[in-house]
């Protein structure tokens, strides 16, 4: 109900539309859309679609969550953290004691094409496994990745200073409590659906895509990279 009051407003802005000039655009009646937004009722399906054919919008621009990058953001740095975010945070240990990891393809895709716009991109880890990170790291051309237990966040200034950015430039994508320190300071951050609560109380985006499952292309493709 908030998502479709959220973006029903942002909509109205959008077009500078009142209540009473929607109402008339999309015959319906202009209590029924005062209603809305005021939360006290929610439209039929058959009003959503009637909605987003006279708004000549997709019927899920209505319904599910709206991310507006700001139009400032630089994004010279994509950041990702590894397991929880490029992995669904599982791992296959074999009888000879070997960890194996799952990456997703879709990921990768978005993370060479955010490298061919200009946009280096680095892998921050606290777990163990170098080699192997390292070994996904060179698959897809990513040059920066750190494996190890320090804190995230001089790890990610170290970068910047590198690079001759601002942490403002930098985007990141973390699941769990040893992101934060990096996610409240970057320039935008997101956040895997299945993050821990802690984080997607502090992520300008919650994704709408789980860990391991695509979330760093859902993330691309909000940002245009993909398009």
């Amino acid at each position: 109900m908030k998502t479709f009051i959220s973006n029903l407003k942002k909509i109205m802005e959008s077009e500078g539309l009142s209540a009473e000039e929607l109402s008339i655009k999309c015959g319906l009646e202009r209590t029924s859309i005062q209603a809305f937004l005021n939360e006290q009722s929610y439209p039929k399906p058959s009003e959503l679609a009637q909605m987003a054919k006279a708004m000549k919008l997709p019927f899920e621009s209505f319904i599910l969550p709206v991310f507006n990058i700001p139009k400032t953001f630089d994004c010279r740095l994509l950041a990702l953290d590894v397991d929880g975010v490029m992995t669904d945070g599982g791992m296959f240990v074999t009888s000879d004691q070997k960890e194996m990891k799952k990456f997703n393809t879709r990921d990768g895709m978005a993370m060479k094409i955010a490298a061919r716009l200009g946009i280096e991109v680095g892998f921050i880890s606290n777990g163990l496994m170098e080699e192997l990170i390292g070994y996904r790291a060179e698959m897809i051309h990513v040059n920066r990745y750190y494996v190890g237990n320090d804190k995230k966040l001089p790890v990610l200034e170290g970068w910047c200073k590198e690079l001759g950015i601002e942490l403002s430039q930098v985007a990141y994508i973390g699941d769990d409590i040893n992101d934060l320190d990096v996610i409240r300071k970057v320039g935008l951050s997101a956040c895997p659906a299945d993050a821990t609560p802690a984080v997607k109380a502090e992520v300008d985006f919650v994704l709408r895509t789980k860990g391991g499952k695509g979330c760093v292309r859902e993330f691309g493709e909000m940002l245009g990279w993909t398009r």
